[in-house]
């Protein structure tokens, strides 16, 4: 509730300040002012501003390492945005860009937030299968060891150096190869959770189709056999909605009236607690036993 309360809010504040920046916006286009190009600009910024921090509220309902990484980089894009606007509006009593190496503090800003929306991307990647989470953990690795680098070269001149003199020793094709890696496996990631999220919405449709549940209206008491899912008395016209959790395989096969002890689409021996009443050892396995 308090999260729900929280984005409330987020989302009021949010509309209300487009809003405000869009009235400026219309000012500075219909008088034809010279301040035309600092509106949309400033609107803009906002905009960037407000679609990441609302895109990084999933991680304050999450652990609470989590909730430390939204909040930094909630202060992250406040800070990035207000230096962002007073460029734009040329305002010298707020952070300016010229002084004090005030563009490495904003590029290391810049790079902490697009790590922690990564990495959050990531992390909501249903994901099943052990080489598909490898290589999605073998892309938030190397995002954040890029990341990293990156900030330490930046923010210590001595780091600098020694990266210079590291990156001389090295070979380029390695570093190459390592950022090759590194855009496989975010694409990957992205792709094998869409081939799971698929494959489970087949198995699931085929499961509603061949399985009916037989129960009684709760309105007329009638003796009604439903379809999981979405259905309808057939005499009164209640709406009513069905879920089964059945028991599936480690692979994600369903094993709804499997009638052997393996799967059939890994071959992996079913637990005993998830076989079906009916389940047989299969021919091979008993003269395999025999």
């Amino acid at each position: 509730m308090r999260n729900r309360a929280a984005l409330s809010m987020y989302n009021q504040f949010a509309l209300w300040l487009l809003g405000v920046m869009f009235a400026l916006g219309v000012y500075a286009i219909f008088a034809s002012s010279a301040m035309t190009g600092q509106a949309l600009g400033t609107m803009l910024v906002m905009c960037i501003g407000l679609s990441f921090a609302r895109l990084l509220f999933w991680l304050w309902t999450r652990a609470l390492w989590q909730k430390f990484l939204a909040v930094s980089s909630w202060l992250c894009i406040v800070f990035v945005v207000s230096v962002s606007v007073s460029e734009i509006w040329n305002v010298p009593i707020w952070f300016a860009l010229q002084k004090n190496n005030m563009e490495k503090a904003v590029s290391c800003a810049v790079v902490f937030v697009a790590l922690v929306c990564d990495c959050m991307v990531l992390l909501r990647l249903p994901l099943q299968k052990f080489l598909h989470r490898s290589i999605r953990a073998l892309a938030a690795g190397l995002a954040i060891l890029g990341a990293t680098t990156f900030m330490v070269a930046v923010l210590s001149p001595s780091f600098q150096r020694l990266w210079d003199e590291i990156w001389n020793v090295i070979p380029w094709q390695l570093g190459a190869i390592a950022a090759l890696i590194a855009l496989s496996s975010q694409v990957a990631s992205a792709i094998f959770a869409a081939m799971e999220k698929e494959k489970s919405v087949q198995l699931a449709e085929t499961f509603s189709e061949r399985m009916k549940v037989s129960m009684t209206c709760p309105r007329c008491g009638d003796l009604i056999q439903s379809l999981l899912g979405h259905s309808a008395c057939p005499q009164c016209k209640l709406s009513i909605h069905i879920e089964c959790d059945e028991p599936r395989c480690e692979c994600g096969y369903l094993l709804h009236k499997l009638n052997g002890v393996h799967c059939p689409e890994c071959g992996k021996e079913v637990p005993e607690r998830s076989r079906w009443k009916s389940a047989q050892p299969s021919t091979q396995s008993i003269t395999a036993a025999s």
